[in-house]
């Protein structure tokens, strides 16, 4: 029998008061507080693990079942004696049953989910147990001493002036530009050291907390990515000085915060990118942690986009209910979503949930960017599987002029690089022409839309991870197939083959340093990528990064093709040759489209968005009003 939840008031939330104190067996008081009245308790983030139950807590005198990390993390935060007054645990405070009354629960609690982690003193975020305890002690002692290098390092960057005296303006990326600059990584044995060292040993330690499961939760993104009450500033001259972070990290007995984390994986960059060093186990290591890191910068700048974007800035992560994957995103997002789609455990499926989506988006942007594998209709976007495929940017996040000189006050929402213009990015076909229709679902597995052919998918460089060199070792033959097909002119736009290419590889799409897609005209240099950090200036080094993060993002899971009609492609690793490449209505991008063997004329299916270098702006929309290209009615199933 489940524990007797007495039932919640509107706007109530359960808080646990603990009850004892080490060595003692935990038991806590479950009480129930309005959250308007600003109550003050601390919230834990963690992951949920595999459902044992094997641990039994006392709650309001009854025992309770609980998981082993969840048990974990409670005898720790009783241990280091860091809640004094109340703690919120969603697995305990939200009723977690099969009835109906707990399906209805947990549809409103999550409802409020940002609130309460906005309202909490503290969130606790538990990434489990160390696995080597000596590598986890140097790890966090290692993480103490790149603070101090990070806020010696904001000190010089920014040396103290009086509030009134204007100064010039840096963005974040230039900060840790010049960071990297100046950190010593070859000669300080304290930063990076041989194996078998002191040091290799805390990057170890280091590693093991990127590594954490806890990174790839869904929810998480929601939990410990609040901002905090203030910034790091210099208020006088000395010692920068740091407000006391909300949310703190614990491994084991250790603590840390998001500014250590965050100049590990800065320094971790710089030394896998310096020649000669013995760091290949640093590379990628901090994968998922940089996504949670990007987005918290997004959140703090209020620039995490419209709800679609969200999404598709959590479609890595994992979680237990499928449904959650667009449930967690939405109250990260604009409020107008919320109005239109809401959570319901008991009444919903997975399909209903994810169709709602389709139907807010009201286009075809919204689409299935995992191939054709999934169990959905192709154009229904399968948000349970994770993938690695970033959707080709339909916004991009261009700044608006900003003085060269500007007070940079208290607010960092009022800083003026936060000042950001949403347009779009593409604009493959324009939805205004007369022909074109609404998309429309007929029943929940057929997708009605007029589109526009454009070509054929003829030939494929099946590589994933393709830049220029790497095209042409993976398939030097294709290439200069292509390049001679072309007479090394790329007709479309009058550019050489070669420059074509390059825009190609990067999507003609330029990254701020906060991974935002922020203009057109961007390319991939690779004889510039190649280039040692050392000889770089910090404009360089910066320039650099993000077009290796231009490259990364455009050919995630993603292929270069040629059509028929020698444009050059973006496709998905799932095309094949003979697919058909269309402009949708209601689509900023192209799409490929695979006909339906012994389906209806005109009948396909979706396998994934297409960029055609020359045809993303307008050029097929002044064919359809010149007569050279019209309309069709597609069934997409």
């Amino acid at each position: 029998m489940g524990f007797p939840y007495l039932r919640l008031k509107s706007d109530e939330i359960r808080l646990l008061k603990p009850l004892t104190r080490p060595p003692e067996p935990l038991s806590f008081e479950i009480v129930h507080v309005p959250l308007p009245s600003r109550p003050h308790y601390v919230a834990l983030s963690y992951t949920w693990g595999p459902p044992d139950n094997r641990h039994q807590i006392s709650l309001n005198g009854r025992r309770f079942s609980i998981r082993t990390n969840l048990n974990d993390a409670l005898q720790q935060i009783q241990s280091s004696k860091l809640v004094s007054d109340y703690l919120w645990v969603d697995a305990i405070c939200i009723n977690q049953g099969e009835d109906s009354d707990a399906s209805r629960e947990r549809s409103f609690q999550i409802t409020r989910m940002k609130q309460l982690y906005e309202q909490a003193a503290k969130v606790l975020v538990w990434l489990g147990n160390a696995i080597n305890e000596s590598n986890n002690r140097l790890a966090f002692e290692t993480l103490s001493y790149f603070r101090k290098l990070r806020l010696a390092d904001m000190k010089k960057a920014s040396p103290y002036r009086p509030w009134w005296w204007p100064r010039k303006y840096r963005t974040n990326g230039q900060y840790i530009a010049h960071f990297v600059q100046t950190v010593t990584t070859k000669s300080d044995r304290r930063i990076f050291d041989v194996p078998g060292s002191r040091t290799h040993s805390a990057w170890l330690g280091i590693v093991a907390l990127w590594k954490s499961s806890w990174w790839t939760r869904t929810w998480v993104f929601q939990e410990a990515t609040v901002p905090e009450p203030w910034v790091a500033i210099a208020i006088r001259p000395g010692p920068a000085f740091m407000p006391p972070c909300k949310v703190k990290f614990l491994c084991s007995d250790q603590q840390t915060d998001w500014l250590e984390l965050t100049t590990a994986y800065i320094i971790a960059a710089g030394i896998s990118s310096t020649p000669g060093m013995e760091a290949g186990f640093l590379t990628g290591a901090a994968e998922e942690a940089l996504k949670l890191m990007i987005f918290r910068e997004l959140r703090i700048q209020e620039a995490t986009g419209s709800f679609l974007e969200v999404l598709d800035m959590l479609r890595h992560s994992d979680c237990a209910d499928a449904r959650d994957k667009v449930y967690a995103p939405m109250y990260l997002a604009p409020d107008d979503v919320r109005g239109y789609i809401r959570p319901d455990y008991e009444g919903q499926t997975v399909l209903d949930v994810y169709l709602s989506v389709v139907r807010y988006c009201g286009g075809s942007d919204c689409e299935n960017a995992s191939g054709v594998e999934s169990i959905l209709p192709s154009w229904v976007p399968n948000f349970s599987s994770s993938t690695k495929q970033n959707p080709i940017p339909k916004y991009l996040w261009a700044p608006e002029n900003v003085p060269e000189r500007a007070v940079a006050f208290l607010d960092r929402r009022g800083l003026p690089n936060y000042k950001l213009s949403h347009l779009p990015s593409f604009c493959a076909l324009d939805a205004e022409l007369p022909a074109s229709k609404k998309p429309q679902i007929r029943g929940n597995d057929t997708l009605l839309v007029s589109g526009v052919y454009v070509d054929v998918l003829k030939d494929i460089i099946p590589d994933s991870r393709p830049d220029l060199e790497a095209a042409k070792a993976v398939a030097r033959v294709k290439g200069r197939e292509w390049a001679m097909g072309m007479h090394n002119q790329y007709a479309t736009t009058g550019e050489t083959y070669l420059d074509a290419l390059k825009r190609t590889l990067a999507l003609d799409i330029v990254y701020d340093d906060n991974g935002r897609p922020s203009e057109r005209g961007g390319k991939v240099e690779n004889e510039f990528l190649q280039r040692p950090r050392a000889e770089l200036s910090m404009t360089e080094y910066r320039y650099q990064l993000n077009m290796k993060a231009a490259r990364a993002k455009a050919f995630a899971q993603r292929d270069l093709g040629l059509s028929k009609d020698n444009y050059l492609l973006v496709i998905p690793n799932t095309a094949s040759v003979g697919d058909a490449i269309w402009a949708l209505s209601g689509g900023r991008v192209l799409y490929c489209l695979r006909p339906v063997d012994g389906g209806e004329v005109h009948q396909y299916r979706i396998i994934g968005e297409c960029y055609a270098h020359g045809l993303m702006d307008g050029e097929i929309s002044r064919r359809v009003r010149m007569g050279e290209a019209h309309f069709r009615d597609l069934c997409i199933v």
